[in-house]
């Protein structure tokens, strides 16, 4: 029942001595990690798989399924991770242990829930958003250390560095990573925000040099992990604990106010009253077929991870050799059906769900994680706590979305349909039209630039690399394929870099061909 009234983020263990029981529990939005594994012996948990890795007898089989998935997601959704009966307990779940070996849960303690509050108008929603934004940043300002911010110029960072301005005495510390491209780099609206918030800006820049890092990545995520913001994130995180102990982020913002152009393009792709959405949820699957993601799956949320190696199940099960293409099917029943799992009122709600349950603990924050424990630097995470949460997933879908109607129906396509509807709102008061209307960027660094440039030959060889289990799993002219093209699109780049992180991970967990 505590974990109820408990607010922010945790992983967290509790031994009973009188019950003689272990409870485990996540908080609800997965900001913290909790992995473990039960021998007959023993119950064995920690916050990094590295730590569990020490652990005599710990189970060092792959569970070639997750391997699959992560080839489909770029990261490892819970319960599972990279070992078999090695799990990851899902956000919003606790678990408790028995000494005589009875397991009880995982269980889950809190549910996300959209349900649309029509009492107020848009301007009533401003003002309610505003203030439950203030609150939850106020909320996150209680420390007793010098702390500041990640700014990455985005409508996110910027909204929080406002308030934590107007809430605090004192200029923010702003910290920013950029690039030598200007395709990739954000820093001059990054500037524009810092000085408009009076706050003090410091900033890195960051090239192919940061390649580097790769092996030190690979040994920390524990598992295959093919984000690529995971290097700015560990510089930022790196630039942050040079100076502070402690950052708020921007972290959630997409995903709880519609930000990815894929919601906009799967509900224009499924335009229907909504009353008859239920009643043909099967032909979802188009979505998937058009995206050439997850064939004759009911999956549309999947079409958003098009950047995977290989992009659906016909594909991967020739992209493996034979003795391993069974696993396809096993993830197809194991993470297939994620998405006919998640029950919300409105399409656009499902597809948000998806991502806050999923993209959101498993990439996002197991990424921020990772990267700033890694520099002792605290990342608290305003937009995902739970009460704003909460708040957030009230709001009507057409104040998400600019031209939806009442009905929750896309009035105009995909390209003249704006996400983050009412977040933006808000940061157009403090910043003006042009910062929120400009074309949106991910927090994101040049792959397909790096794969055609002059370290690119190295980064090909580490994939080809024939002590690896890569020459063992994969069928060597798919393999040798993907390594040709990395260079080719934006698209072949995020192909290859998701094996590259993947033979990284091997080579930096000493895994070699039997």
């Amino acid at each position: 029942d505590c974990l109820h009234e408990l607010r922010g983020m945790f992983a967290f263990a509790i031994w009973d001595s009188k019950k003689r029981q272990l409870l485990l529990a996540r908080d609800r939005m997965g900001i913290k990690p909790l992995y473990y594994w039960r021998s007959s012996r023993q119950v064995v948990f920690g916050s990094e798989l590295q730590a569990l890795r020490t652990v005599p007898g710990f189970p060092s089989e792959f569970d070639m399924a997750a391997i699959d998935a992560f080839l489909h997601y770029q990261y490892i959704p819970a319960p599972h991770t990279a070992y078999q009966n090695v799990h990851k307990l899902e956000p919003a779940h606790f678990i408790v242990f028995e000494q005589d070996g009875q397991t009880r849960g995982p269980q889950r303690y809190w549910r996300l829930r959209f349900e649309a509050d029509r009492s107020l108008d848009f301007a009533g929603w401003q003002e309610r958003l505003r203030e439950a934004l203030t609150e939850a940043v106020k909320s996150h300002l209680v420390s007793d250390v010098a702390f500041g911010a990640f700014l990455s110029g985005g409508i996110d960072s910027s909204l929080v560095v406002s308030v934590m301005s107007e809430l605090l005495d004192e200029p923010v510390q702003a910290f920013c990573i950029g690039h030598p491209r200007e395709e990739f780099d954000e820093r001059q609206w990054a500037r524009f925000a810092a000085e408009k918030c009076s706050a003090n800006f410091i900033e890195r820049v960051i090239d192919e040099d940061a390649l580097d890092l790769l092996p030190k990545l690979a040994q920390h995520y524990g598992e295959p992990f093919a984000d690529s913001s995971a290097l700015p994130t560990y510089f930022v995180s790196q630039l942050a604990a040079d100076n502070v102990k402690m950052v708020l982020s921007g972290d959630g913002g997409d995903e709880l106010f519609a930000g990815y152009y894929a919601y906009p393009a799967i509900l224009w792709e499924h335009r229907a009253p909504q009353s008859q959405y239920l009643r043909f949820k099967n032909r979802l699957a188009n979505v998937a077929r058009r995206f050439n993601v997850w064939p004759q799956t009911t999956t549309p949320a999947d079409s958003k991870y098009v950047r995977t190696t290989p992009r659906d199940p016909a594909h991967r099960t020739s992209f493996w050799r034979p003795e391993h293409q069974s696993v396809v099917d096993q993830t197809r029943r194991e993470f297939g059906s994620r998405f006919d799992a998640v029950e919300h009122p409105h399409l656009l709600d499902m597809l948000q769900a998806f991502d806050l349950e999923n993209y959101i603990p498993y990439d996002n924050l197991t990424k921020v994680d990772v990267a700033s424990m890694f520099h002792g630097l605290e990342v608290r995470v305003p937009l995902l706590d739970h009460q704003f949460v909460e708040t957030a997933c009230q709001v009507p879908p057409e104040f998400r979305l600019t031209n939806m109607n009442s009905q929750g129906e896309l009035t105009t396509p995909p390209g003249q349909t704006s996400g983050k509807h009412l977040l933006k709102s808000l940061a157009e008061k403090r910043f003006g039209a042009e910062f929120v209307n400009r074309p949106k960027r991910g927090f994101e660094i040049p792959v397909q630039h790096w794969f055609a440039g002059p370290r690119g030959g190295e980064l090909k060889e580490r994939i080809l690399d024939s002590s690896l289990p890569l020459a063992d799993w994969f069928e060597p002219a798919g393999l040798q394929q993907v390594v040709n093209q990395a260079s080719e699109s934006k698209l072949s780049a995020w192909h290859g870099w998701t094996l590259l992180m993947l033979a990284e991970w091997c080579r930096q967990q000493h895994v070699k061909v039997a």
